[in-house]
């Protein structure tokens, strides 16, 4: 496992789930069910203080593990995305081999 902490472009389908990403010049396309879950933000390191009552959006963020190959060597790796919903952001996390 390798961990990474750089922003990504993500195609998603009508429900949101991840379909495809771009990430170091080079497109992914996601081949099997991705699966989601939450987290908690690390917003110590992000931020010196969260605003009190703000609500789980600040807090939580959405994770989705899944399955995906390179649209040139076409090697399938599992990739970890954290996706920031209220700014709408994506981020790969994680990439396993």
């Amino acid at each position: 496992m390798v961990r990474v902490d750089e922003k990504v472009t993500v195609a998603v389908d009508k429900n949101g789930s991840p379909i495809g990403f771009a990430w170091r010049d080079c497109n992914y396309l996601v081949s099997d069910t991705p699966v989601r879950w939450f987290a908690r933000r690390e917003w110590w390191v992000e931020a010196a203080r969260v605003q009190r009552g703000i609500g789980s959006g600040i807090l939580e963020v959405e994770m989705w593990r899944l399955m995906a190959a390179d649209n040139v060597a076409k090697r399938k790796h599992q990739y970890e995305l954290v996706h920031f919903t209220l700014e709408n952001a994506w981020r790969l996390v994680r990439v396993y081999d």
